[in-house]
């Protein structure tokens, strides 16, 4: 069975504070002056469920389109239930249980239940989120080479949250999983659908395809799994 594990770009959906939210303007319909329709999409790369490559964060990293395509295609995928609340982080000791696994995949999906505020109650959603402490990005980037991404089922790498404390600022969290200080990183999908993925559910394959725009730091993706 294939599944989609993106959430679909939809302007009513919240962006990071302050960001922009998908446009989508129509400019053709079919009548009997024009035979086609057609739009003009006006996307924020990050808007919506897309990954976070190194460029986002370092000056001299990788963007998405410098990545090998092993980072978008993944036959060794896991997915862990690390359940968090509102501005809690996910740090190295919820990571470490899971070191074994860790090590021999390329792709791991971090379940925290938290994508249920994405439509219940929004304003959580966006402003009150989880995030990825910096111990904790460290550890992945450090610790795993074959590693080549994680996804979230919440809305960024960063919270901005008014209670997590200031080593955890979103600035810090994206630079220590994106190699800012070390050169090793692990890109991240941001803003994932997970909720329905079956616990324990064994997956086959996984894809994460790019939006290929020349220039871009990062992008939105589709992401599609293979689950038995």
């Amino acid at each position: 069975m294939f599944m989609y594990l993106s959430h679909p770009l939809d302007p009513k959906d919240v962006a990071w504070p302050g960001e922009p939210s998908i446009e989508v303007i129509r400019c053709t319909d079919i009548n009997e002056e024009t035979p086609f329709s057609s739009f003009i999409s006006k996307v924020p790369n990050h808007f919506g469920t897309h990954m976070d490559a190194p460029r986002h964060f370092v000056k001299e990293g990788l963007s998405i389109n410098d990545l090998p395509i092993e980072y978008f295609c993944h036959k060794n995928v896991a997915l862990l239930e690390i359940p968090k609340g509102e501005a809690e982080g996910i740090i190295k000791e919820d990571l470490e249980h899971y070191a074994d696994i860790l090590s021999k995949v390329s792709f791991v999906l971090l379940r925290t239940g938290f994508e249920k505020y994405r439509v219940e109650k929004p304003e959580i959603y966006q402003n009150e989120g989880p995030y990825i402490a910096v111990n904790a990005g460290q550890y992945l980037s450090d610790n795993f080479p074959n590693l080549k991404g994680i996804g979230i089922d919440f809305l960024s790498i960063g919270s901005s949250s008014s209670r997590i404390p200031e080593r955890e600022n979103p600035k810090n969290c994206h630079q220590a999983i994106l190699g800012f200080h070390t050169g090793r990183f692990t890109t991240v999908i941001e803003d994932m659908h997970l909720a329905e993925l079956a616990t324990g559910a064994k997956i086959k394959q996984f894809f994460n395809a790019p939006l290929r725009i020349i220039g871009l730091d990062s992008s939105q993706v589709t992401c599609i799994a293979e689950v038995e």
